[in-house]
């Protein structure tokens, strides 16, 4: 007993140190990366990309945006900004004129003003009639308009001109809130800066709080909303809502059917603690492995992990219907050939390219380990219970084997197989798209698409990176571009484009300005004072203030309150040589895709990048990768099976190899597109699929591997086969192949089984004697 107790301690051991590792890691900042990006091979990737991105995505994140309609909008803004305020969930809330700085206006752009000039202000100074400019300057001098129209600073209300260009006009500042005309209505504008991360769920569930209590207080309003924060508490909010209903519900089912057949509390814990140590193992190796572990390899590691549940039901299966004759060494070749597929099956991934299909390939293949050794070493120590009633129905399973075995033989198995493939082959389709991670209600994504188009933002998708040696160099790139960019937008090939040099223009152009605003001050500005009656003096003051005007600086413009929208767009140095910035675009489609690609092509400097595109790319990759892996696996894995079970082994890979096919050719009818979340799932059938024909085989007489074998589908369909009901798209791709290709697992395991004589079937001791 000794020996048998001493690599249970021992393993033990291994387990708490794992525990107090991953604890220590996790308390000291382990990274727990949640971006999709993360999983690109290193060579697809780089740095300035990743900043860019991480740049474009910072507005989106931390701030977020609210359209208000009611029919009292100054009280009811009044009374939403109250209860945000109170909710503790914003560090900033502007929707009144008084809430913005416009005195910075004068003291950033006034010294400039002679320097910055509109391309129609440009285009009728080169012309040369500026008598219409006379006569609006000597109009504003009688009858002063706009932010500073001085005699002096500016007659002829430059800075106003430039204002008008390049803020929005469309919103209405003239009374006591700031207001956006969308669709014939007056509709408040409140932008708020979050007083936290938008991926913190106390301070979402705050912020859903007090946006319900104002909704429930002004039935009357109605919000549109725009802002990450809004997106991940809707996704949130619907995985607790399914948590606390299709993810309880196949808990409490799970273990209902267990407590059934085992009627024992004891027993049904002994078949959970395999999978909670082998997570605690696989997060152990993985922090050590990777520094660090991804959502994703957490969500799709852990489900993996699952498999190892059979180990423990195979074993405590044949525990409780044997009784005193069961015998340990009839169980470790099942179980040891059990691990091995299933570890080689996932740990092949390791050698993709891919770093996410690595670390969960690690992750699942230590989890396996791990829960195999609890089951191995630990549970034969505890004690279990022979129950007449788990007897009767391993009995009844048995018969309703026998009348399935041998419907299904080699040669038809092969014709069937040919004729999956030829469908799947020829009509299955794949879909990697972005739609496959949203979370966020049909509402929310028509808010969001509102706001965005009504106020001339986005989040940056779409993106030329540009690199120069200096800003005035990245000014003069931009600059150069806006021609094309700007034809692309005539032509209907572009929506907009935004950059840093839409506000600051390069020293070039802002020289070539100063120098056209000299010569309408000496063809004009006499005439203009002459005309109101003010001293040429004057003159001379004015013209000093144009030649002591200073350019407008980026650092200048960013710093500034009226700069912080286009800090998103300017990297600054990205080496020690080189500065970067970005030229965001919308409503790009095909025609101008291909321009710009054509454009990046042709400049070093310049790359476009399309951040949806990216990660389509990303799912792609890895749906393909999977793909390709697991086929390999198949293939090794039957080449080893051979060697034990010879002419048998098409019965051990058939219930895992036709439950993939079933599930690809049914795909392929109904036209529904492959994507990497029904890959992941079909890893989880591959696995107890290959489980549930080794076992067959090694206890093909024996009652208890088919109960096992049978509680293990029917638990695994409870635990995801459910998720086919759920709402989120991730869930639901996930729960609908592990439904039918588990059940498939099922029914083929039974289906290929070699008839037996009615004689020479024997009870389950006998397995064991």
């Amino acid at each position: 007993m000794r020996a048998t107790r001493l690599p249970a301690l021992l393993w033990c051991l291994v387990l708490l140190a794992c525990l107090a590792f991953s604890s220590a890691q996790l308390l000291r900042g382990a990274s727990l990366d949640t971006r999709i990006t993360a999983l690109l091979p290193d060579t697809h990737q780089s740095d300035e990309i990743d900043r860019a991105n991480d740049q474009l995505s910072t507005p989106f994140a931390h701030r977020f945006v609210v359209l208000l309609k009611a029919d009292n909008p100054g009280e009811a803004a009044d009374a939403l900004a109250s209860d945000l305020e109170n909710a503790d969930v914003v560090s900033q809330l502007r929707y009144r004129p008084g809430d913005y700085q416009l005195d910075d206006l004068l003291t950033v752009l006034g010294p400039s003003r002679y320097r910055l000039l509109d391309d129609h202000l440009r285009a009728t100074l080169d012309s040369g009639d500026t008598d219409e400019l006379q006569r609006q300057a000597l109009a504003s001098l009688v009858m002063p308009t706009g932010l500073d129209q001085h005699p002096v600073r500016d007659p002829f209300g430059l800075l106003n001109r430039w204002l008008d260009s390049q803020l929005s006009t469309r919103f209405d500042t003239r009374g006591d809130l700031v207001t956006l005309q969308v669709d014939g209505q007056a509709l408040v504008v409140m932008t708020a800066t979050l007083a936290g991360s938008a991926w913190d769920t106390g301070l979402q569930d705050r912020l859903t709080d007090a946006i319900a209590q104002f909704e429930g207080d002004h039935p009357e309003a109605r919000l549109w909303r725009s802002g990450m924060v809004f997106h991940a508490a809707d996704g949130a909010h619907q995985a607790k809502s399914e948590i606390s209903t299709i993810g309880l519900g196949s808990l409490i089912g799970v273990l209902l059917i267990l407590l059934m057949v085992f009627r024992s509390p004891t027993t049904i814990a002994t078949l959970l603690l395999p999978l909670i140590t082998g997570a605690v193992f696989a997060l152990a190796v993985t922090l050590w492995w990777f520094n660090g572990i991804h959502l994703l390899t957490l969500a799709f590691g852990s489900s993996l992990i699952g498999v190892a549940i059979d180990y423990a039901l195979h074993l405590q299966c044949a525990r409780t219907l044997a009784g005193d004759r069961f015998r340990m060494r009839r169980m470790l070749p099942g179980l040891a050939l059990g691990l091995v597929t299933s570890v080689m099956a996932y740990v092949v991934q390791a050698f993709t390219p891919m770093p996410g299909l690595r670390q969960m390939a690690v992750f699942a293949g230590c989890g396996l380990i791990g829960a195999w050794l609890t089951v191995v070493l630990w549970l034969p120590l505890t004690r279990v219970r022979t129950t007449p009633g788990t007897q009767a129905l391993a009995a009844r399973l048995w018969q309703l084997l026998a009348r399935l075995r041998g419907r299904l033989g080699p040669r038809l198995a092969l014709v069937l197989a040919l004729v999956a493939v030829a469908i799947a082959g020829g009509r299955l389709q794949s879909d990697d798209s972005l739609r496959l991670i949203n979370t966020s209600s049909r509402q929310l994504l028509n808010d969001e698409a509102l706001i965005q188009r009504e106020l001339g933002r986005d989040t940056g998708t779409v993106y030329l990176l540009v690199m120069a040696h200096d800003s005035e160099g990245f000014l003069g790139r931009v600059e150069s571009l806006d021609p094309m960019l700007d034809g692309l937008v005539e032509e209907g090939h572009l929506g907009s484009h935004a950059s840093l040099a839409d506000h600051v223009p390069s020293k070039a152009r802002q020289s070539a300005n100063l120098e056209r605003t000299r010569n309408l001050y000496k063809q004009q500005l006499d005439k203009v004072y002459a005309s109101a009656g003010l001293p040429p003096a004057l003159y001379e003051r004015a013209m000093t203030m144009v030649d002591q005007s200073p350019p407008l600086m980026p650092e200048h413009w960013l710093e500034s309150p009226l700069g912080e929208n286009d800090q998103r767009l300017w990297l600054g140095r990205i080496d020690h040589d080189m500065v970067a910035g970005m030229i965001t675009l919308s409503g790009v489609d095909d025609h101008a895709r291909q321009q710009l690609a054509s454009l990046a092509r042709s400049d070093e400097h310049i790359e476009l990048v399309d951040r949806v595109e990216q990660i389509s790319t990303v799912l792609g990759k890895l749906r393909r990768q999977i793909a390709q892996w697991v086929a390999g696996a198949l293939v090794l894995l039957t080449l080893l099976l051979a060697l034990r079970y010879r002419w048998r082994t098409w019965r051990v890979i058939a219930p895992a190899g036709g439950a993939i096919l079933t599930v690809l050719t049914l795909y392929a009818l109904l036209g529904v597109p492959l994507n990497l979340f029904h890959q992941l799932a079909l890893l989880l059938v591959l696995g107890i699929g290959l489980d549930a024909g080794i076992f067959m085989q090694e206890h093909p007489r024996a009652h208890h591997a088919w109960l096992a074998i049978t509680l293990s589908i029917i638990s695994s369909l409870l635990a995801f086969g459910l998720l086919a009901f759920s709402a989120t798209p991730v869930l639901h791709h996930i729960g609908m192949t592990t439904l039918i290709g588990l059940a498939s697992v099922w029914l083929l395991t039974a289906l290929v089984q070699h008839r037996l004589p009615e004689d020479r079937t024997t009870p389950d001791n006998n397995d064991h004697g």
